[in-house]
């Protein structure tokens, strides 16, 4: 009797000036080859960005009230300056992201680029040890560990607040997509944060700062989805 398995629920963190809408339609061609095995959920960051960083109440005001399509508006998961070691609006995603997990979870996986590929990383330590960063995520927190990660363009916080973190090696399975001529996020910083999991998988494109969508770098995702495939019944 040939197994029945049940569709795999990915969270999906887009990257920073991105949004749920705008970081579906890049990734469709990918979403379109795991149809059969995953369902991916889009959720966009809390925090609207306002370029430049800082502005006076007056034009920050008259930039939110400016006319901008639901796709074009850009979002984050955190703010950081480069002289600073804080990221304002962590605790605030931490937060939002908890609400999603409960209301719309359970998730089997988590699959970030960029900004969201560094809270992703984040979300998977916080739930193997909440303790690291107390009043976060409780120790009763009615959400399983990921079964797996997929991060892309990911790099280590720099935030001090974060570091105990990263005192243990991260155990959630990882696949780590690295651009070799991504000029934002460097491939050392890439590679910085897959050697902070255990045993990860990387696989580097020819290409930049972006999810890869070509034939190879889909099979190789839907290849590492497919390994944490589970039966129907299962409710983990």
């Amino acid at each position: 009797m040939v197994a029945v398995t049940r569709k795999l629920r990915i969270l999906c963190l887009h990257g920073y000036t991105q949004n749920s809408i705008a970081f579906s339609k890049k990734t469709a061609v990918l979403r379109k080859a795991l149809k059969d095995m995953a369902e991916l959920v889009y959720v966009t960051g809390p925090h609207k960005v306002l370029e430049p960083e800082f502005l006076t109440v007056e034009e920050r005001q008259a930039a939110a009230e400016q006319e901008v399509s639901e796709e074009l508006m850009p979002y984050a998961w955190f703010f950081g300056r480069k002289d600073d070691d804080k990221y304002e609006g962590f605790e605030a995603s931490v937060s939002f992201l908890k609400d999603v997990m409960i209301k719309q979870g359970p998730f089997d996986g988590v699959f970030g680029f960029s900004q969201g590929a560094a809270m992703a990383a984040l979300l998977c330590a916080m739930l193997e040890h909440p303790s690291a960063l107390p009043g976060l995520i409780p120790e009763d927190f009615d959400h399983p560990r990921f079964l797996f990660s997929i991060i892309c363009a990911g790099f280590v916080s720099r935030a001090t607040a974060h570091q105990p973190l990263f005192e243990k090696i991260i155990q959630t399975p990882s696949l780590h997509i690295m651009g070799e001529l991504d000029t934002l996020v460097a491939p050392e910083r890439m590679m910085a944060l897959a050697e902070r999991f255990h045993q990860p998988d990387i696989f580097r494109h020819a290409g930049g700062h972006f999810v890869p969508t070509n034939a190879a770098s889909r099979n190789t995702i839907k290849d590492y989805v497919g390994k944490y495939t589970v039966p129907s019944d299962d409710k983990q």
